[in-house]
């Protein structure tokens, strides 16, 4: 097969450079971070912070090779699974395909809803409300549950989260796979930069967390190599407040309707932002975000395995369906990643992957096997 015919695994290679200045300090921002200021399986127990070593990994077999319950992979779909490109710098900028482009057709501005046609479109007025109105609210709180499928091809795979319940933040990060060709596990980076954001959550002032400190402090004191994405978000009375760097992101999703698509940072077809411990980018370079939040709403942080091989428009019929039937966010967030998980293996499926790939001009049919990461959150009323 051709390289342009199959840029998949192509993920993460080093091949454009980039630095940017160091981390910037959270004291600019108001205390209650109530404005955007700048452009940024399994666990249950409600109490405590769970790291992503709590949680069970659903590790690889025969049965997610294939395109429905019964019917096998076959070797030509494994040898998609090949390596295309070599990187060319250890302090470089990784290539990674699985390109956010879908998230923002327009590559000059940042979107701020999700660009699929197929689902209802509503104004600013009525997406986020009137902050008086939110203010009257009773406090919220959320119940979160994840669930993660590594790389059919990689023990741990790439990905990394955690979830403080009690602090009310959840985290994710994607490795950037391209960094193998060096040697380098960027998983090692990943699950480091999650654990010292996690630490860093915990030793936050009691009821008030600040995400883009706790990505900057964790990033200070990660030090493996490779590099990564990240997402955090925390949940703060009806706000919930976020910073995110590279195609790791979140969904909002309200009545049944995806209210909010947070953008993915991108200099180019496969080269997301992303944080590494020598050169590259910085928390600085992350888009920090706050929006009211309701009862009822929900809400998906995942890693870039499930936005490159879902449209909102299939995630949405999954949460849909999951609430119907009163099930967990841990059972919703296993909805979610199974069915990214199908995608990725079918290789004509029409997917967010494969349209970027032909925007980009490149010939590419089918999703794109990667390490898939979902954290689901219900927005509830807090209790007395």
């Amino acid at each position: 097969m051709k390289e342009e015919e199959n840029p998949e695994h192509q993920n993460g290679d080093p091949s454009a450079s980039s630095s940017s200045s160091s981390s910037s300090s959270s004291t600019a921002r108001s205390p209650e971070f109530l404005t955007e200021t700048k452009d940024q399986s399994s666990s249950t127990s409600r109490d405590k912070c769970r790291s992503q070593d709590t949680v069970a990994m659903k590790e690889d077999n025969a049965e997610y090779l294939n395109d429905g319950p019964s019917s096998c992979s076959t070797a030509q779909e494994l040898n998609l699974l090949a390596e295309t490109e070599d990187p060319s710098s250890t302090y470089a900028i990784a290539m990674k395909e699985d390109s956010p482009a879908y998230h923002n057709d327009d590559s000059a501005s940042l979107s701020t809803v999700a660009q699929d046609p197929e689902l209802p479109t509503e104004t600013q007025e009525q997406r986020c409300g009137s902050r008086e109105a939110v203010g009257k609210r009773r406090p919220l709180k959320m119940k979160a549950g994840s669930y993660y499928i590594p790389h059919m091809r990689k023990l741990k795979g790439e990905d990394a989260h955690f979830i403080c319940e009690r602090e009310q933040v959840v985290g994710v990060a994607d490795g950037v796979g391209g960094w193998a060709k060096l040697g380098i596990d960027a998983g090692v980076y990943a699950r480091e930069l999650m654990s010292h954001a996690e630490q860093a959550v915990r030793a936050s002032p009691e009821g008030f967390v600040d995400p883009f400190q706790v990505l900057a402090t964790a990033h200070a004191r990660t030090n493996a190599l490779g590099a990564s994405t990240a997402c955090i978000m925390a949940l703060k009375d009806q706000y919930i407040h976020t910073v995110n760097i590279g195609d790791s992101g979140f969904l909002v999703v309200r009545d049944n309707a995806v209210l909010y698509h947070s953008p993915a940072q991108q200099r180019g077809f496969n080269a997301p932002y992303q944080l590494q411990n020598s050169g590259g980018d910085t928390p600085s370079d992350a888009e920090i975000k706050s929006m009211g939040v309701e009862p009822g709403d929900i809400i998906v942080v995942a890693t870039d395995g499930v936005f490159d091989n879902l449209f909102d428009s299939e995630v949405v019929p999954l949460i849909k369906s999951g609430l119907a039937f009163h099930q967990s966010a841990e059972r919703i967030a296993n909805l979610i990643a199974d069915a990214a998980q199908r995608n990725s293996i079918r290789r004509l499926k029409e997917t967010p992957f494969s349209r970027a790939c032909r925007k980009a001009g490149k010939r590419r049919k089918g999703g794109k096997k990667d390490d898939i990461t979902v954290v689901v959150m219900c927005i509830l009323e807090a209790d007395d």
